[in-house]
């Protein structure tokens, strides 16, 4: 009792200045004006007069605080009387706390969950110092957007004079193996300009980051690693900086470590510099650097991107080769980042806000339903001198403790449903720690806690209070709902069924689509074949020749093992390596630019690779043992590219220039159209080129199988261990895998909001059940009668019926008319399949129809099993 009277007074002394104070002091300023006014009439002066009362009323100011003090601690008890009361009457009707609680916690967990989400990837700036000032640079050629060539970025970088920075870095990392240690491994190298990190404000936690100096004096001479690199491969020893790194057998200095949650773009080990005089990227019309750029103080967004256009415009009057059409587009970082989710994560939020909606629907309906069988109590309390208004506020404070409660066990959920939408976050590239249940998240699970609460608790308590007393208590169990509140319960269950339907139509056409992806054409055999990848020093084979012969003679190995049908190489596996588009052209037929030639995805490929991945040739024939080095340069064009180079003519025989590449190259086949790239576009136009014609230190390896791929992992590893201790098979999966990973983040989206729709088809259903049964109790004395006078069990089946299917057919058509504008959020979701796909229309609304003709049988059969004799009896 002591610890509970600390706690009254110590919420007394916090309402000290409240709404009381302005009301005592309105009383004090009256009896003030009115002794002012006596004395006035006596002969005073105003100003005489006004004193006088003020000292006459002196010992008013103990009066007020005391008047005050019993105020407050009336009203203070007054709501902890209604507290404790709301709390005995959930525990005395544990059923419906336990269902309410159930569905709101559900919805409230949901929408929690994905808004911690939203904050996290939409709201919150990225992770960087005053993010504002942060921008991506893209190259646009008719208004397609992509990356920006390394020549073209330097202009730009030296032109410009809106940025504090403007740097680059590749939008790849480069596969090197580390020696010395026991065994090679793998590490992925990113490059960038020197000032990337100066750009993003990040300083390295031991050592530095690169200087201008390093750039010019010696470009990739120097490395600056990674956190999680640090303490795997130095044990986060200081002596790692100033080290020695062997990156494919060439020592780098390591010269700083970048912080444990740095993450930008794409997820790298070691990061070296570009070389600006380096072989790689020469030419302008050769594209694959990403521009950062941070504004200087006072520049703005606008301001600069005129900038860079007016530079853009001025390299294409000097380069009109590459640059004609050329331009520069900025975007803020923060969306450029979050690009790849934010249609995903709008969707699931509003999916969650319509289940929000259903279930506040279904627990309104609870408490209006409750509200009406209480109104006898209502009534005794009216009765014995109780307010209306006092009568709200108790029935509106059980039920924002009841979603309060709800709000609690959602958070709950929300902590196990962070996994979930973890998953649709590429964190690699958006630099953005996993979201979490944090501050904000919390006070928005209170605030739709507590805004749910008086939102479906006002109008019960609103009916629930409007009734004379009088008539209530004299009608008792007798007293029926209202044609009003009949009507209240009936629009919530259509509302309920209406937004069941825009879930189920929005599932369905993700259903449909995922259909269609998943059973897209590949143009490739995914079927028992492992894959990997491949890698060699090249200083144990320093020229190409002796790299060649390797990979042939370890082909020829592989194809021994038990269970090996054939093995094949390639530079880049379909899905699993992506892009690489080079322009090619017929060599008697060269494009005014190089911007106006046709491109194709290059592939350097070994002799038997379309026969191992399943891909027929068409036209022609394959690379064989004797197109070698020294021999006519000859590559495999697929149809795409045949007829985008050729138009109706025949390839076989022509001469092309493939890339950049002076030689000319032989069409010797027509291979089908395959999907390289990924599953939902067109199949890709390729060139294909033969490995015996190149040397190369890694390659990607297919292995078809008339076992369990998996079984393979292990014996090719051994061989290849046997033939070169220092070589490295990474990365085995199978292509069935590879595919299936493709399809993961189209799986999640469907899965999750079929997830969200069943939940909202469950709660429509539990709550049409409720209204029916509701009715069905109501009426339960008529029905008897019914039946006592002759009516058949099928009538009054028939009836209740039809009362059901009703409200069903209402939120159908409703739901139908709202779901086409609803689901065009997911337009860009979808994969051929049109958002006003009949059959998923003409689906959702069987499938509900269904489901809410069970939830109306229960409630029906109830009417027709009433005991004619007990109801006679009663009346």
């Amino acid at each position: 009792m002591p610890a509970y009277r600390r706690f009254v007074s110590t919420l007394r002394s916090l309402f000290r200045k409240t709404a009381l104070d302005s009301e005592l002091d309105r009383e004090l300023q009256s009896h003030v004006e009115m002794l002012t006014e006596e004395k006035v009439s006596a002969g005073m002066t105003k100003t005489e007069a006004r004193r006088a009362a003020l000292l006459e009323l002196g010992g008013m100011a103990q009066v007020k605080e005391e008047v005050r003090a019993r105020r407050l601690g009336a009203t203070l008890d007054t709501w902890l009387q209604d507290i404790r009361y709301a709390f005995r009457t959930l525990r005395n009707n544990l059923g419906f706390t336990v269902v309410a609680l159930l569905i709101l916690s559900l919805g409230i967990g949901a929408t929690t969950s994905l808004f911690s989400t939203i904050h996290s990837v939409l709201l919150r700036g990225v992770p960087f110092e005053q993010p504002e000032r942060l921008v991506i640079g893209q190259k646009t050629i008719e208004g397609r957007a992509s990356w920006v060539s390394r020549v073209d970025y330097y202009d730009f970088h030296e032109l410009n004079q809106s940025f504090e920075q403007l740097a680059a870095m590749t939008d790849f990392t480069v596969q090197r193996t580390v020696t010395g240690g026991p065994r090679p491994e793998l590490v992925q190298v990113g490059y960038v300009t020197w000032n990337v990190f100066p750009a993003l404000r990040v300083l390295p936690v031991a050592g530095r980051g690169f200087t201008r100096d390093d750039e010019v004096d010696g470009a990739n001479q120097f490395v600056v690693i990674s956190y999680g690199y640090w303490q795997s491969r130095f044990g986060g020893a200081t002596q790692a900086i100033g080290s020695t790194l062997p990156l494919d057998g060439v020592p780098r200095t390591v010269i700083g470590v970048l912080p444990p949650d740095f993450r930008f773009l794409i997820d790298a080990d070691a990061w070296s510099l570009v070389d600006r005089n380096g072989p790689f990227d020469l030419r302008r019309d050769s594209h694959s650097h990403i521009v950062i750029g941070r504004l200087k103080p006072g520049v703005t967004f606008a301001q600069a991107q005129q900038e860079v256009s007016t530079i853009a415009r001025g390299l294409a009057d000097e380069y009109p080769v590459t640059n004609t059409g050329k331009g520069m587009r900025l975007t803020r970082m923060q969306s450029f980042m979050v690009r790849s989710v934010r249609t995903s994560l709008l969707l699931l939020l509003a999916t969650s806000v319509l289940v929000l909606i259903v279930a506040c629907a279904n627990v309104a309906g609870l408490m209006l339903a409750r509200s009406e069988q209480r109104r006898t109590e209502m009534a005794m309390r009216a009765a014995l001198g109780a307010a209306r208004k006092r009568l709200v506020r108790q029935l509106l404070t059980e039920s924002v403790i009841l979603t309060v409660t709800a709000g609690m066990l959602g958070v709950g959920l929300a902590y196990a449903m962070q996994g979930v939408s973890a998953q649709l976050l590429p964190t690699g590239e958006l630099g953005i720690e996993r979201p979490a249940i944090n501050a904000l998240a919390l006070g928005f699970a209170l605030f739709v806690a507590v805004t749910t609460g008086l939102l479906i608790g006002v109008i019960p308590a609103l009916r629930g209070t409007n009734l004379q007393p009088g008539q209530q208590l004299r009608s008792g169990k007798h007293a029926t709902i209202g044609m009003r509140s009949a009507r209240l319960r009936s629009g919530l269950v259509v509302l309920q069924v209406a937004t069941t339907v825009v879930l189920l139509i929005g599932s369905g056409l993700l259903i449909r689509s995922f259909a269609e992806l998943s059973s897209v054409e590949l143009g490739f055999d995914d079927h028992n074949l492992i894959t990997g990848q491949l890698q060699i020093q090249g200083t144990t084979y320093p020229t190409p020749e002796e790299q060649r012969q390797f990979y042939s003679s370890l082909l020829q190995e592989v194809e021994t093992i038990p269970g090996v049908v054939s093995a094949t190489l390639s530079s880049k596996l379909p899905i699993r390596a992506r892009w690489q588009d080079w322009p090619v052209y017929p060599v008697d037929e060269p494009p005014a630019t190089d911007l106006e030639a046709p491109m194709a995805m290059v592939r350097w490929v070994s002799p038997g690779y379309f026969r191992t991945m399943g891909i027929p040739l068409t036209g022609g024939r394959d690379f064989s043992v004797t197109d070698v080095d020294g021999a006519a340069y000859v590559t495999i064009l697929s149809e795409r590219a045949v007829q985008r180079v050729f138009l109706d003519e025949d390839p076989i025989g022509q001469a092309v220039r493939i890339g950049w590449d002076e030689r000319n190259y032989y069409v010797i086949g027509v291979a089908a159209d395959a999907r390289i790239n990924t599953l939902d576009g067109a199949p890709d136009a390729a060139a294909y080129m033969s490995t015996t014609q190149v040397g190369a230190t890694r390659l990607q390896i297919a292995v078809r199988t008339t076992i369990d791929p998996a079984q393979l992992v292990s014996p090719i590893e051994d061989l290849l261990q046997r033939k070169d201790p220092h070589a490295v098979f990474s990365w085995p999966a199978t292509m069935e895998s590879v595919v299936d990973d493709e399809l993961a983040g189209p799986r999640i989206i469907t899965v999750s909001l079929s997830l969200f729709s069943g939940l909202a088809l469950l709660l429509a259903a539990i709550g049409l059940y409720g209204v029916l049964a509701y009715h069905v109790g109501q009426r339960i004395n008529e029905f008897g009668i019914r039946l006592a006078m002759g009516a058949s069990a099928a009538n009054l089946l028939g009836m209740v019926l039809r009362r059901g299917l009703l409200l069903v057919a209402i939120g159908l058509l409703v739901g139908i008319a709202a779901a086409y504008p609803g689901t065009l959020l997911i337009r860009q979701l979808l994969f051929e399949t049109q958002t006003l796909d009949i059959a998923s229309y003409v689906a959702a609304a069987v499938f509900l129809g269904f489901v809410g003709a069970v939830a109306c049988l229960l409630p029906a059969w109830r009417a027709t099993r009433v005991d004619v004799v007990e109801v006679l009896r009663i009346e």
